[in-house]
């Protein structure tokens, strides 16, 4: 299923967000999760490469951590890496974004050809200040084209049903304070088309970062 191509609607990924969604509620990796980087130049003898996705990326109007609005649209001839983060999460969060900066690092002068998004995955933790602080705790301002996205809860909830995903969900386990959410990361091609879904909470999993630096060489590759 893995290299099958998708038809444009989102109920795959519905599937696939709720088995992951289910996979993060019992999650136990630590705040202080090292990586290793020399496991990171390419994805593991899993297999997995990520879901296949065709047809255009829904847009969007929000904010980032600057205040700055913000639209898909403004990234068009980009490659763009998609995720959905909490700030106050302590679990995949900062591991997806630690593996957001190990990707732009390994990327060189390409990643000034990616712009790397999260949308906000907390619909009750929605300031600009907010994000701003997840930014600067997680050490991804340094990614030169970093955008933590945020809106009202109404306008975040919208967002996550266009793409399919989920955002404040019940509690987790052990974690009362913090909530659920899928793992999501998307790449989306430089005209603004959905191109792979990922999904690496699972044992046995590929690294996100190499996951993200092969897709995104080959979208730049197409492009010559």
């Amino acid at each position: 299923m893995m290299n099958e191509r998708v038809c444009s609607r989102w109920l795959p990924i519905g599937l696939s967000v709720a088995a992951g969604v289910l996979l993060l509620g019992a999650l136990t990796v630590p705040v202080w999760y090292e990586i290793d980087r020399s496991t990171q130049s390419q994805p593991r003898a899993s297999g997995y490469v990520g879901t296949t996705l065709e047809g255009p990326a829904p847009d969007f109007r929000l904010v980032d951590q600057t205040g700055t609005p913000r639209s898909l649209s403004d990234f068009r001839g980009r490659v763009v890496v998609l995720s959905l983060l909490d700030p106050d999460c302590t679990d995949i969060c900062p591991i997806y974004a630690a593996h957001f900066r190990l990707a732009s690092q390994a990327l060189g002068e390409d990643a000034a050809k990616v712009a790397f998004l999260a949308f906000n995955a907390n619909d009750e933790r929605t300031s600009i200040e907010d994000v701003m602080a997840a930014t600067r705790k997680w050490g991804v301002d340094e990614i030169p084209a970093w955008h933590f996205l945020t809106g009202s809860a109404e306008t975040l909830r919208a967002v996550w049903k266009a793409y399919g995903i989920a955002g404040s969900s019940l509690p987790k386990p052990g974690k009362p304070d913090e909530k659920q959410h899928s793992p999501a990361i998307f790449i989306i091609d430089q005209a603004g088309e959905r191109r792979w879904y990922l999904s690496t909470v699972f044992e046995g999993a590929p690294a996100p970062s190499a996951l993200i630096v092969m897709h995104v060489k080959a979208l730049l590759a197409e492009r010559g």
